[in-house]
């Protein structure tokens, strides 16, 4: 029943060579694990692609989403810690930058016999000691002053324009922007001792490259910033595919032999 209840948190992985890094995938605001399958499967064999699926999205939904960082890396790291028998690294676009950060962070703090990840890959968020609180906290809107506020939800969102997208994506969504304005607000000195690698859209106007750059302060280690020739602030299309693929295979090979 405890192997049961611990595999809903897995939506896809893909078995890799006898060498290969497993890499797990943490969700971004309002999306689920389904939004990195293409990136997963762009991999060659010396990846092994794990996609996490949280609670509040896809085939969750019916649970309610964790609104408390901590909270969620407590049960990130119960629910995966079987998994973590092999070499293994994270990767984080957006909110799943914060979490991937935040879950390394714990198991170097609490699992000293546990090897931690050999690297943390994050994609498209502002260094943690960058992220500024918002003026009014989310909790504090109606669902209607939320849906108009368009630091929160823009122009081209689904929440606007798909009555019954907003009725079963509205609250989880929320509760992720809830997460991010929490964490923003009380921890922003993580330091890891893995490397870290950074991934920005060259022309990001929602999280700019200068603000990406900061997580160089969040390692001990080695830290590398790659500019992908985008302006779209998740950037997994066709032509970033292969250049974000041949960066973290590369990494991986370099942290595995340091």
């Amino acid at each position: 029943m405890a192997k049961a209840a611990k595999d809903k948190w897995i939506y896809y992985q893909r078995p890799g060579n006898e060498s290969a890094t497993r890499l797990f995938f943490f969700p971004y605001a309002g999306k689920g694990a389904s939004g990195y399958r293409e990136l997963a499967d762009s991999f060659g064999p010396g990846v092994e692609p794990v996609l996490v699926q949280t609670p509040g999205r896809e085939g969750r939904l019916a649970e309610p989403a964790v609104a408390d960082l901590g909270d969620l890396v407590v049960q990130l790291a119960d629910a995966l810690r079987g998994r973590m028998d092999v070499p293994f690294a994270f990767f984080g676009h957006s909110m799943g930058s914060l979490i991937a950060l935040e879950l390394a962070a714990h198991l170097e703090r609490t699992e000293p016999g546990l090897p931690g990840p050999v690297g943390l890959f994050v994609s498209a968020e502002t260094a943690p000691h960058l992220l500024l609180p918002p003026q009014v906290p989310d909790d504090r809107l109606s669902d209607a002053e939320f849906l108009a506020d368009r630091t929160r939800v823009r122009e081209d969102s689904p929440l606007l324009s798909d009555p019954l997208f907003t009725e079963l994506m509205l609250p989880s969504y929320r509760a992720d922007c809830v997460l991010v304005e929490r964490y923003t607000a009380t921890a922003r000195d993580t330091v890891l001792r893995c490397p870290v690698s950074a991934f920005t859209g060259e022309y990001d106007e929602i999280v700019p490259p200068e603000s990406v750059a900061g997580w160089k302060q969040h390692t001990a280690g080695r830290f590398r910033l790659r500019l992908l020739p985008s302006g779209e602030h998740a950037f997994f299309e066709a032509e970033s595919l292969p250049l974000i693929t041949a960066a973290v295979e590369g990494d991986l090979r370099a942290a595995r032999q340091s």
